[in-house]
């Protein structure tokens, strides 16, 4: 069995939580690693989850900014029978260089069985 003290360091998110002085945990990146795009997805799926509550149902863009990321997610709002009346909303989330979640919004909602662009 390899040491992986020896292996060269993961393109994974690698990060050390770290309390601040109002005890919050402060997520610190190994600066030998880098964010790829499948993992800042991930993160930013489970975060803007916990924040708003509202089920993940895709993600429709990302895009790598200077400062971080900006991804389109679309969540479940609403869940109705049929699902094609579920109620969607598309949220912009921006995120710093580790992949933290630094702002969000929402830019529209909708209801599933919906085609097209609103105008």
């Amino acid at each position: 069995m390899a040491n992986s003290a020896n292996h060269p360091p993961s393109s994974g998110p690698i990060t050390q939580a770290t309390r601040n002085a109002d005890g919050l945990a402060v997520r610190r990146r190994n600066p030998h690693t880098f964010l790829t795009s499948v993992a800042v997805i991930a993160q930013s799926r489970q975060e803007l989850e916990a924040l708003t509550g509202y089920k993940v149902d895709s993600v429709s863009g990302f895009e790598k900014t200077d400062g971080g990321w900006r991804l389109s997610i679309t969540v479940v709002e609403l869940r109705r029978i049929p699902a094609a009346t579920d109620v969607l909303a598309c949220y912009e989330v921006s995120l710093n260089e580790v992949g933290d979640v630094i702002s969000y919004h929402r830019s529209k909602r909708f209801f599933r069985d919906q085609v097209g662009e609103e105008e």
